[in-house]
């Protein structure tokens, strides 16, 4: 069934639907939030987050991908919806060998003896769009292997619909959707995820990051072998690594976690704010450690491009936070496109002033989950109230962005971000003002150090969401109901109307797989509508009773 278009779709845009649900639900009937609704909020979460992950397992393609980014983000997300999805990388169900095998012989025109002398029997990693095999040419060399998954085209365009189905649905009745610009986001996410599926563009990004890290010590990128590498096959160098989370390979080999959360900080930090191509896919999967802590980058099938005016104007950004020159900031983030132009600039520089003099005042280098559950719903509000977008071409950067903070959390909780961004900072500046020269290295070092403070744990802003505890926002969100619930009603009666219609057609022209699923979806839309109905009259009751 994982193959039927149909059924993908429906899958997909279900699940989303009941998540939406759940949530809102959630959070209009626990008004006080205290530990045991802490807690049941977490019982929530990994409800979802399993729910995720078996129908991810199953269905395979798009869903494998967004599973991954989740599962990086340990800043953001609680250790229980981490723990849900932190296998799903390694639990990719494989392809069967012999189906890869007609895979590999048709892309190179010839038998796999002809160039390899043995190739493993089973694949020794399974990822969502392609599986590695362990090989060994002529010359004695030991490759890795990286075969195309069958079929997988064909699924990531079906799901390439029901992501703009379930973003649709984000842009007419979310908040965020209707601020986002998601319809250029689907077009650069299909664009981009397009690519990935091309592995001679991968073999050409692999080329390219292998030159710009040629001359460190710290880092290293496989060679390619361009000869036999194709559309649908990419051949490498083998190299024996581990996972960067796999503490005891680390203690094994005496790796200092420290240090190695500096080298991927500083991998990260040379590709996020220079101009060029930058790695938009760094899960655990794709940085590894070697035993002498040499870091191994794999995988660039998803990178995406930063020009140099707009590295320079994100520098200006950080440049303009850590001088307080909140006009700066404003100024730059406008012509970076984050800014609608009906946006009021005065008001939005009133308000960064205010997030980062609170920030500041709490102490040089510390920070308390207090703090960061109101710097969190500041930047909420701030998002919420204010003409502010995320530029498409931005997407994945902040992608990249949030899951190497991810990675970085993981592989050291405690890390110092003071100690590694002061540095960095002091460059960009130097770089982009150098006529200022010894004082703007004072002001920097002066203001640096309590602005740098990253947060190290922002899970509190998920686990304990404190907007939905304000008087104002739970009146608002009732203000909401009625149009939700008519919502849903709206979904949900469509949904059996349009499985009708194919119910009926598969009957007229005797299509037995058709009439399966439009069956079960004829049914569910009715069912659906009926509860819905329901609640609604219970809440137009309940509204009635309230306001005699």
């Amino acid at each position: 069934m994982k193959n039927n278009s149909l059924y993908r779709i429906f899958v997909i845009v279900t699940m989303f639907i009941k998540f939406l649900a759940q949530l809102y639900f959630f959070n209009k009937r626990h008004t006080h939030w205290d530990a045991a609704t802490r807690e049941k909020w977490e019982e929530l979460l990994k409800k979802q987050a399993g729910e995720y992950r078996d129908k991810a397992i199953k269905l395979e393609g798009l869903m494998i991908k967004a599973g991954q980014f989740l599962s990086s983000r340990a800043d953001l997300f609680p250790e229980v919806f981490l723990k849900e999805l932190e296998d799903l990388i390694d639990r990719v169900p494989p392809v069967p060998a012999r189906i890869s095998r007609q895979i590999l012989e048709k892309e190179w025109g010839r038998d796999i003896g002809d160039w390899l002398v043995e190739i493993s029997d089973q694949p020794v990693a399974s990822a969502s769009i392609g599986e590695v095999y362990k090989g060994r040419l002529h010359n004695g060399e030991e490759v890795a292997i990286k075969i195309q998954r069958h079929n997988i085209e064909k699924i990531f365009r079906t799901d390439f619909k029901a992501l703009r189905i379930v973003l649709w649905i984000a842009k007419r009745f979310t908040k965020f959707g209707k601020q986002a610009d998601l319809k250029s986001l689907h077009k650069e996410l299909v664009r981009v995820m397009s690519d990935e599926l091309n592995f001679s563009k991968e073999l050409k990004n692999g080329v390219y990051f292998k030159k710009r890290f040629h001359d460190s010590n710290e880092l290293y990128i496989p060679h390619y072998f361009e000869d036999f590498s194709t559309r649908r096959v990419l051949v490498m160098e083998w190299i024996e690594a581990e996972k960067m989370n796999n503490t005891s390979f680390l203690k094994k080999h005496n790796i200092n976690q420290k240090q190695l959360a500096e080298k991927v900080f500083k991998f990260f930090m040379d590709q996020l704010l220079e101009d060029g191509m930058f790695h938009a896919d760094p899960h655990p999967g794709n940085i590894l450690v070697k035993s002498d802590g040499t870091l191994v980058v794999l995988d660039f099938g998803m990178v995406g491009v930063i020009k140099k005016q707009d590295a320079l104007m994100l520098r200006k950004v950080v440049q303009g936070l850590v001088l307080e020159d909140y006009a700066l900031v404003v100024k730059q983030l406008g012509e970076l496109g984050f800014l609608l132009p009906h946006a009021n600039k005065h008001k939005l520089q009133a308000i960064l002033r205010q997030s980062v003099e609170t920030y500041l005042e709490n102490g040089v280098g510390t920070v308390d989950q207090e703090l960061i559950g109101e710097i969190f719903e500041d930047i909420q509000e701030l998002v919420q109230e204010q003409p502010i977008q995320l530029p498409t071409e931005f997407a994945f950067l902040g992608r990249a962005a949030s899951i190497a903070l991810g990675l970085l959390t993981i592989v050291d909780p405690e890390i110092d971000f003071i100690k590694l961004g002061k540095p960095v900072v002091q460059d960009w500046i130097n770089d982009t003002e150098e006529e200022e020269g010894s004082l703007q290295f004072q002001v920097l070092k002066d203001s640096a150090k309590p602005l740098l403070a990253v947060p190290r744990n922002l899970n509190e802003w998920l686990q304990g969401p404190k907007y939905a505890r304000r008087a104002e926002t739970r009146r608002e969100w009732r203000g909401y109901d009625h149009h939700r619930y008519l919502l849903f009603i709206g979904i949900s009666s469509l949904t059996f109307l349009i499985s009708l219609i194919f119910l009926f057609l598969s009957i007229i022209m005797d299509v037995q797989n058709l009439f399966g699923v439009t069956a079960a979806l004829s049914a569910t839309g009715l069912g659906s509508t009926i509860m819905f109905l329901y609640l609604h009259n219970r809440w137009v009751s309940g509204f009635r009773e309230n306001n005699d």
